[in-house]
């Protein structure tokens, strides 16, 4: 590269030099056409903003090509060469159409997808393929599917996540950097021009719209940056290592694609979730917009919108860097790969993806809710018991015994020995007429138990019939119960873990303005207050974000009680308020009546709300209304000692003479 510096210089800057002039000009066309971005809910802005500046972008790297390509200069290493570029040119022609009219009168998703996907195609008729998939040649229909896919979806990544000022360029020029970089450990140097024209167009572009921005990109400049991003990446490929050959770009181009995963993943839970509920919008689609996006999120957070715009850019390249050092380090590409994957997968679960997890849970919840046939409910549990003790059996028999020729019949002959003595005990048991949606631990103690004693009795059955064989039992015995009791029990329990884990996520994503609490008491009230508020909505606290608990029982501060640490006492109360910026106390407890007064004076003193979660016993009055002047008197008088008379009409008699 360094012997050829002038080549890159020149491409570079051509890049950033047209579309630096370019960008006023196309401000100033984009007001006159009407191309202007109006300040809402979804766009941060304070002042309504052309959105034109793709168009100078796209000009500004076809510049920098023809630089690179046009001009007599030694030829590079590398793939892209000027026929390359006449296809990307037909190809980007296509997608500036569809992107300017978007931009001036707006287009229906699916019309802007079919560009997309015609861009893509036209991509691929170029010649650029994905040819291997894990070592296997791909027929063309499905290498250009794939091929198509890939772009596609690279263009919506960006076209996502360009939502504030500076963000979708900058991403871009880091991914630009990193894909440069692969390319050139590749020693394919030639390739980098292509990329360099890119940075340097996004570069020009940044001056005008880092924030605060006087002009956006508009679709035409974000499905663009993705649409060059993914057709250049797709040379990056590996055709030898899938690791490689998936993982490189899938890093490279980390954050755009991963908010455009938590996007689809995100509002298919939602369509799911709204499909079967009374008034709600119909035809809610992947492609609604909604204010769920990372940079959203971030924003929600307290960060400030150049805050935001750094972090994930900075975060983009941390992922860029796994990527090179995947290149560079290949033969352990796969351990730094999967610490990467772990490291992000972590973020995610902690941070980042609680929504997602959320609303994933609530669909399982009323996935489950819905097999609410008698017998459908009745036949499960026993044919899944049934097939876990029967395929735990073959298992065994397959893995650590001596393979005989006649397996299945064995297998058939043996299986009443360790299947029955299990199955007929569950029958006999409450286990199948037990709830295990609202089961307790005894109930879940008796299934194990059960288990347990079917596996011995089965054990001593084979004992019997064959004793010589003592350590072939008790081997088969150790896998059936290894693997078909947690199956067994765990596709009971799975409803109420997942109904936990939603209770938690639910608690964790409740909105900060809504008011910060904290409950006073951990024991028994305190868990039937949770389950209240958590699993069925019905609270009207729901809208408060707990930050912890506090408890009179010295033992318990500082332990973890229904998944919230328990802070303190009421001693500790005004500094937990003043740190925390606690907006109200729940109380949840049975409160002595020292404790009563003593935390609603800190509630006047520290001007905080205090309400109380009660449960009691009411008598309730019965009453009816007063029956007409014709049964009065056929009326029997009751006595009710909650309430007053109930009158109850008597039945008129029926005569002896009435014929059926």
């Amino acid at each position: 590269m360094f012997g050829h510096l002038d080549k890159y210089l020149a491409v570079f800057f051509t890049g950033l030099a047209v579309t630096y002039l370019l960008t006023p000009l196309m401000r100033k066309w984009a007001i006159r056409l009407g191309a202007v971005d109006q300040p809402n809910e979804r766009r941060p802005h304070r002042q309504p903003t052309p959105r034109g500046g793709g168009v100078a972008v796209v000009l500004g790297v076809h510049a920098a090509c023809l630089t690179a390509l046009a001009f007599p200069w030694p030829r590079l290493a590398g793939e892209l060469d000027i026929h390359w570029w006449a296809q990307f040119a037909l190809a980007s022609l296509v997608l500036l159409v569809v992107g300017v009219v978007d931009d001036l009168r707006g287009l229906r998703p699916l019309v802007k997808l079919s560009g997309q996907a015609l861009a893509a195609l036209l991509v691929w008729l170029s010649g650029t393929r994905f040819d291997t998939f894990l070592g296997y040649e791909l027929p063309p229909a499905l290498d250009c599917l794939l091929v198509v896919l890939w772009i596609v979806a690279i263009i919506n990544a960006f076209n996502l996540i360009d939502g504030l000022d500076g963000l979708a360029t900058g991403l871009a020029l880091i991914s630009a950097a990193g894909l440069g970089g692969m390319f050139l450990l590749g020693h394919l140097p030639g390739n980098v021009l292509v990329l360099m024209g890119l940075m340097g167009a996004c570069l020009g572009f940044l001056r005008y719209n880092l924030h605060p921005a006087s002009i956006f990109l508009g679709d035409t400049g974000s499905m663009f940056l993705g649409f060059t991003l993914g057709a250049v990446s797709l040379r990056t490929f590996s055709k030898s290592t899938f690791l490689l050959s998936m993982g490189i770009p899938l890093l490279v181009l980390g954050v755009p694609l991963f908010d455009e995963v938590l996007a689809v993943w995100r509002r298919s839970v939602r369509m799911w979730l709204t499909s079967g509920q009374s008034g709600a919008r119909k035809h809610r689609g992947i492609m609604e917009p909604d204010l769920e996006h990372l940079h959203h999120r971030l924003l929600k957070a307290g960060l400030s919108i150049r805050r935001v715009t750094i972090v994930l850019v900075m975060l983009n390249a941390v992922l860029v860097m796994f990527g090179l050092l995947i290149t560079v380090f290949q033969s352990h590409a796969a351990g730094i790969f999967l610490i990467a994957f772990l490291a992000v997968v972590y973020v995610v679960m902690r941070h980042l993806a609680v929504i997602e997890l959320r609303d994933t849970g609530q669909v399982i919840l009323s996935g489950l809710h819905r097999p609410t046939h008698a017998t459908f409910k009745s036949l499960s549990y026993p044919v899944w018991d049934m097939l876990c003790m029967a395929g735990a059996v073959a298992l065994a028999m397959w893995a650590f015994e001596e393979p005989k020729p006649g397996f299945w019949r064995a297998w058939f002959f043996d299986l009443p020995i360790w299947v029955t003595p299990t199955f007929s005990l569950l029958a006999a048991s409450r286990v199948y007429v037990t709830s295990w949606n609202r089961a307790r631990l005894l109930d879940v103690l008796m299934l194990l138990g059960t288990l347990v004693v079917g596996l011995v009795l089965s054990l001593s059955i084979a004992l019997l019939i064959d004793p010589s064989g003592a350590s072939k039992w008790f081997v088969r015995a150790l896998v059936v119960g290894g693997l078909s009791h947690p199956a067994i029990i765990g596709v009971r329990l799975f409803y109420r873990l997942t109904e936990e884990i939603v209770h938690c996520l639910r608690n964790r994503s409740q909105p900060s303005s809504a008011g910060r609490v904290i409950l006073y008491g951990a024991g028994g009230r305190c868990q039937l207050f949770l389950k209240e508020r958590g699993f069925n909505n019905s609270s009207s606290f729901d809208a408060r974000a707990i930050i912890g608990l506090i408890d009179d029982e010295p033992s318990l501060h500082g332990q973890w009680a229904y998944g919230y640490k328990v802070l303190g006492g009421l001693k500790d109360l005004p500094n937990l308020v003043a740190r925390n910026r606690i907006s109200g106390v729940i109380i949840t407890a049975g409160l002595k009546p020292e404790s009563h007064a003593a935390v609603q004076a800190l509630a006047l003193h520290l001007g905080f709300n205090l309400s109380e979660w009660r449960f009691e016993s009411r008598q309730l009055v019965l009453s009816a209304p007063e029956p007409s002047p014709a049964l009065k008197p056929l009326g029997a008088r009751v006595s009710d000692p909650a309430g007053p008379p109930l009158r109850i009409p008597a039945r008129p008699a029926v005569p002896e003479s009435a014929g059926l």
